[in-house]
């Protein structure tokens, strides 16, 4: 699935995000074309993380393609 957010927590710290980027979610089969599709929707390379250190229960952390539980996160951190 897919959210814009300002910042996230990753391992207890608090990363400020670019707005115009939205925080995806791929499981590891999906993985290489979720990460093609970011970068061609937003001609832009993510960053990653392990889906599970993101600290955000509201968050809907599924796979955007299977629906499976993800393991990685695709999001674009501010100042990297």
């Amino acid at each position: 699935m897919e959210r814009k957010l300002e910042s996230v927590k990753i391992e207890g710290k608090e990363v400020a995000l670019l707005a115009d980027f939205p925080v995806r979610f791929a499981c590891m089969e999906h993985f290489d074309e979720e990460l093609d599709d970011y970068v061609n929707d937003f001609e832009a390379a993510p960053d990653t993380h392990r889906a599970d250190l993101i600290e955000d229960e509201t968050m809907d952390k599924r796979c955007r393609v299977c629906g499976a539980p993800a393991q990685i996160a695709l999001l674009k951190e501010k100042g990297l």
